[in-house]
């Protein structure tokens, strides 16, 4: 009677079709109307009720971030949906762990039968034991075709070969050629140039991004957008746009690439690669600038009169720090040999360079701008000299650095315990004649290492949480700190990086200093 009643039940199905960039690459001949069509057809075969066909075309089965298959999984939770169909496996997913909660938590949960047409897979019909080898084995597949990827990438790279999706602002990629770079020659590369112009003439970059605005020139953000979306507003030009334009070395034909990459091949966050690991190509497209200019500009943006690289330069303490208050552009150094007690000064580098055409004559002795800093800095130090509010700001950031580890500490423990889960489960398939010794071997041993990485990891947690002594070291730091600042007599190039963003100098000797920290709170914790 149960079994009469489950197949007489109505099956209201969400048809999900996927289809990645590598698949598309290989010209496989399942294209996402093909799959569309062959599942469709099953379900009006069986008479069953068809409530949406889900779609994620170029999207990459190692991440379950997918927008229609998150719309799918909602449509399941408000009860629209009890049966999901796939071409096979592979289809709804490539992440071992992932899948097998689907497969074994959520859809159960939900009371969804799922079905694999072409994978035999109906779980209505009871376990399928070949399910979790199959799932090892697609992942495994996923993870070998972003190797495959990442090496073939890196090798175009370090040929100077352009991978970029878009081409950088005022090129476009060669016709013939999509992994070169062209000027594009439109008003793009007007506005690069302009940009350059315009710095070399000495306005700052803010004023540079007003008269860009003002003048109608495509944003590189509008540009983008705009590629995709030609009513897209023009948007607004900001200094940091001008700021990425000036420093960036491909408008001097070199192809700069590998500045970040993917954390794992199942996540799409990146991080940061340090400079000495980026990869660089020089000559390998048609300049906009020419190398002199270019170079140039990188002095002034560095504050400096003689060119960055130049054998013995000194870095000066306020190098690159110091800004005109009037015209944005870097102070300069310059030694003033004329006075009575010789010294270094700091000049508006528009006016140094271009004269009053530029920006006014105003300039600051290096001692006097120290001493200012030094006593600004003694000032707001005292307004926080109550050490008992010192001791309760420390136990406010010993909190939060305990929360956050112990935050840390649960994430690897949970990461630990689905590792050690996998591998029972790996385990229970060996024996059961699913997977071979050899596979068994492969797989447990990468399991292995990443369960190594994480018990490290949480040994090492462990450690600083059990510490009797770190809290008395953390209230320790916070009051140094703030007594340095208080006894600090000079200023070394180190302070400057640490203490301060950039200080502006106007023509009236007024000094305005812009901190990395809002307030002394956010220094000392």
């Amino acid at each position: 009677m149960l079994k009469d009643n489950v197949l007489n039940k109505t099956w209201n199905c969400a048809v999900y079709c996927r289809l990645s960039k590598e698949d598309l690459n290989k010209g496989y001949s399942e294209s996402i109307q093909t799959q569309e069509k062959e599942l469709t057809r099953f379900v009006y075969e069986n008479n069953w009720h068809l409530v949406d066909v889900y779609i994620d075309d170029g999207v990459s089965g190692t991440t379950f971030e997918r927008d229609d298959f998150k719309r799918m999984i909602d449509d399941v939770e408000n009860g629209l949906i009890n049966c999901i169909i796939t071409k096979d496996l592979s289809r709804l997913g490539r992440d071992y762990i992932e899948m097998g909660r689907y497969l074994e938590k959520v859809f159960p949960e939900y009371g969804i039968r799922y079905i694999a047409l072409n994978d035999g897979v109906d779980t209505l019909k009871g376990d399928d034991d070949s399910i979790p080898f199959r799932n090892v084995v697609n992942d495994m597949y996923a993870k070998d075709i972003s190797k495959k990827i990442r090496f073939n990438l890196i090798s175009k790279m370090k040929e100077g070969l352009y991978i970029g999706a878009l081409a950088p602002y005022g090129y476009k990629k060669d016709p013939n050629n999509k992994n070169k770079l062209i000027p594009a020659n439109d008003i793009t590369t007007q506005a690069v140039k302009r940009i350059f112009s315009l710095y070399m003439e000495g306005f700052g970059k803010q004023k540079i991004a007003k008269i860009l605005s003002d003048e109608g020139y495509p944003t590189p953000a509008g540009s983008k957008e705009n590629y995709m979306n030609p009513n897209q507003k023009i948007k607004m030009w900001n200094s940091n746009a001008v700021h990425r334009i000036l420093t960036n070395e491909v408008y001097i034909g070199t192809v700069v690439q590998h500045k970040r990459k993917k954390v794992s091949y199942k996540v799409k966050k990146v991080r940061e690669v340090p400079e000495e690991e980026w990869i660089k190509k020089t000559h390998m497209h048609e300049p906009i600038i020419d190398e002199d200019i270019f170079w140039q500009v990188q002095d002034i943006i560095q504050g400096r009169s003689e060119l960055k690289f130049r054998p013995g330069h000194i870095t000066h303490l306020f190098s690159g720090k110091a800004r005109c208050g009037d015209c944005g552009s870097y102070m300069g150094y310059f030694y003033d040999k004329d006075r009575k007690e010789p010294c270094w000064k700091l000049i508006c580098g528009a006016f140094r360079k271009y004269g009053s055409k530029a920006c006014t004559m105003h300039s600051i002795p290096e001692d006097k701008l120290k001493q200012i800093i030094l006593d600004d800095l003694r000032t707001i130090a005292k307004e926080i000299v109550d050490y008992r509010e010192l001791a309760r700001i420390a136990e406010d950031s010993i909190e939060e650095k305990y929360m956050e580890q112990k935050n840390m500490y649960e994430g690897y423990k949970k990461k630990f315990s689905e590792l050690q889960n996998t591998f029972k489960q790996m385990y229970y398939d060996k024996i059961k004649g699913l997977i071979n010794d050899e596979q068994f071997k492969i797989l447990s041993d990468e399991i292995q290492n990443e369960m190594n990485t994480y018990q490290n990891k949480l040994n090492e947690i462990e450690k600083q949480i059990n510490s009797k002594d770190i809290k008395m070291i953390l209230i320790q730091q916070a009051y140094e700190k703030i007594k340095a600042i208080i006894d600090m007599q000079d200023l070394n190039r180190q302070m400057v990086e640490n203490l301060i963003d950039f200080i502006e100098i106007f023509n009236n000797n007024k000094v305005k200093i812009h901190y990395k920290f809002s307030n002394p709170q956010n220094y000392i914790s």
